[in-house]
């Protein structure tokens, strides 16, 4: 053999996991044209806009780094004959090493990356292996995208939301979602009329009847008729007379002129039970800040809400583990009350049918996605609406209200 072929190559190392990392580097450079492509869709008929093109294809070729380095860790390119092939046996200790971070970005990111190459090789014809293979590792991916809660989505720009309810989900909320059905049998305690105080608040007595109508699965009944009670003043479906006595005599609550819609299921019905959801996430939001830790809670159950609605939602144990990652100059005694009381509002939001804790994230059930998406839109159109905080926030055409 000419000594040629037997030298070390210069600046080459002749370790194992080395020559591992190269193979694989080979394999699948040898397809990030093919891969950007595919990204980029332009195998659709329209040609794609060139900046949006340009977008996906940086996206797509950054992603191939993190592939190659779970194939290395899958074994692939250890061998004589480089393949691609990914053997549903080792992908489960694989993940556990590549999915090695807490932050819950970084691993939606990592899960989508790996999604987004075993569609491309299956759609490419490219996968090596038995659909039995594909179908299995599909589905542990599958798997670890939902309990991360989603993907992320590569699109420059993101409609909100995304998600459109059927007519079944749309009626069955706006005439059966505990929510309505509180508000409704509110209203009609309310009937001809409540006497209340010159701000518009509930008496004490007539307060402790209307929260014994209301309070049924509720942690801390007042306060879910408070919030109520506020919230069908600012959606108009409650009216307060100006009171004209100083001892508050002549104020009364009477129903608004929809309010014998809500919970119909019409039209007018239905657009009555957005706007309630709509008052009911700001005040819900307001008050969870004017409590103890109140700015922290405020703005964490906005931000919960916010990502739910954008298709992000945070996974339900973030929450539970806030005191675990506690920074240095942070109390994990704080973290751990911030913890419960955000908990203790998912929790009722969830209850109310606003939320929906059952797949372990803090989700929007897709019925009221518009109408929690509306609590937090910028008025005017001059912010993002991301940015908007919920206090002070006026709906179009309704006034606000105290609390009750």
């Amino acid at each position: 053999m000419p000594k040629s072929r037997t030298r070390k190559p210069k600046g080459k190392s002749t370790n194992p996991a080395d020559r591992q990392r190269r193979r694989i580097g080979v394999l699948v450079d040898a397809l990030a044209h093919d891969y950007a492509v595919w990204a980029a869709g332009t195998a659709a008929e329209e040609e794609p806009d060139p900046a949006a093109q340009a977008d996906f294809t940086a996206f797509a070729l950054g992603q191939l780094d993190s592939v190659k380095y779970f194939l290395f860790l899958l074994g692939a390119g250890d061998g004589p004959a480089g393949n691609l092939r990914i053997n549903p046996r080792f992908v489960p200790d694989a993940l556990d090493e590549f999915l090695d971070t807490d932050d819950v970005d970084d691993l939606r990111y990592l899960v989508g990356t790996l999604i987004d190459w075993v569609t491309f090789l299956e759609e490419t014809q490219r996968w090596d292996g038995t659909a039995e293979d594909l179908a299995e590792v599909s589905e542990l991916l599958d798997a670890e995208a939902e309990s991360v809660g989603g993907i992320v989505d590569a699109s420059p720009d993101l409609a909100v939301p995304r998600r459109e309810p059927t007519e079944e989900e749309s009626l069955a909320f706006a005439t059966a979602a505990p929510l309505v059905l509180n508000a409704r049998a509110l209203l009609d305690w309310v009937g001809e009329g409540r006497p209340v105080t010159s701000d518009g608040a509930l008496t004490p007595a007539e307060a402790v009847e209307a929260a014994g109508l209301v309070g049924k699965g509720a942690a801390d009944p007042a306060r879910r008729l408070a919030r109520l009670w506020e919230s069908l003043r600012n959606s108009e479906l409650i009216e307060v007379e100006e009171a004209h006595a100083d001892d508050d005599g002549g104020t009364t609550a009477r129903l608004g002129e929809d309010a014998a819609r809500l919970g119909t299921g019409d039209a007018l019905g239905r657009l009555e039970a957005q706007f309630l959801v709509t008052e009911f996430v700001i005040v819900t939001c307001t008050e969870a800040g004017t409590g103890p830790h109140g700015d922290s809670v405020g703005a964490a159950l906005m931000t919960l809400l916010q990502r739910a609605v954008l298709e992000e939602p945070v996974p339900v144990k973030v929450v539970e583990d806030l005191p675990l990652e506690a920074p240095d100059e942070t109390e994990p005694a704080e973290l751990q009350m911030v913890s419960l009381l955000l908990l203790d509002e998912l929790r009722e939001l969830a209850v109310l049918g606003l939320a929906d804790l059952r797949k372990g994230l803090v989700d929007v059930p897709v019925a009221v996605l518009d109408a929690v998406y509306d609590a937090f839109e910028a008025p005017d159109g001059e912010e993002t609406w991301e940015d908007v905080e919920p206090e002070g926030r006026e709906s179009e055409g309704r006034e606000s209200g105290g609390a009750g």
